[in-house]
């Protein structure tokens, strides 16, 4: 894989071109939201806020799979995600057997187009993303649990990003906390940075997939 050497510029738009009128994306996360990892996502965001596109609305959270564009409606059966592939990702989960897990918060890094805090290696997370991915986006593929900080507005060196965030951010261990459960999100595909809505949980300890009342995804 050719070695990044500089950042590259993000437009928040609406890429119409892309969704084609499917309002929704569909993503599988663990929740990061404790005050700590707000603050620190604060912090990392305040040292690169030159680069960054001003607006950064999604809630921390670490991303397990991208699961793809929800239907517009009941009729839409050539969605990528909908209650069929819902169904079958919690067979997958199921299948899986995953346990409650612990996750820790080490450092930072960044790929071309985000910059994020970085996670110390977690099985359990690699698990959950192999089981909810049965083929992998492209080859050479690499996953790379994070939480990321915002996307780049302005194109630079990668490493002076880097220094940025590495003279803001602790080095050693940030955080630790448990996942109990990994939620199914939705995001709205005209809105690159806009927050996630919550579909459902699926319940590490009962193995269960319980949706929230305002889903879209009814099993």
């Amino acid at each position: 894989m050719p070695t990044i050497a500089h950042t590259e510029v993000c437009e928040d738009r609406d890429f119409a071109e892309w969704h084609q009128g499917r309002p929704w994306c569909g993503v599988w996360v663990v929740r990061a939201e404790a005050p700590r990892v707000q603050a620190l996502v604060q912090v990392a965001r305040s040292a690169l806020r030159p680069w960054l596109l001003p607006r950064y609305a999604r809630q921390p959270h670490i991303t397990l799979a991208y699961r793809g564009l929800m239907p517009r409606d009941a009729a839409d059966t050539q969605a990528e995600f909908g209650l069929p592939q819902l169904l079958a990702d919690v067979q997958a989960l199921q299948a899986a057997q995953l346990p409650p897990f612990a996750w820790q918060l080490q450092g930072v890094g960044s790929f071309s187009t985000v910059p994020y805090l970085a996670l110390s290696h977690s099985p359990a997370l690699h698990i959950a993303h192999e089981a909810l991915m049965a083929r992998m986006p492209y080859p050479g593929w690499h996953y790379v649990p994070h939480i990321t900080l915002g996307h780049y507005g302005r194109r630079l060196p990668l490493a002076e990003a880097l220094q940025a965030l590495q003279s803001s951010v602790p080095g050693g261990p940030l955080h630790a906390a448990q996942a109990d459960a990994l939620w199914l999100a939705r995001y709205r595909s005209s809105d690159i940075a806009g927050p996630l809505y919550f579909e459902g949980r699926f319940d590490l300890a009962t193995q269960q997939y319980v949706a929230e009342p305002e889903a879209l995804l009814q099993p």
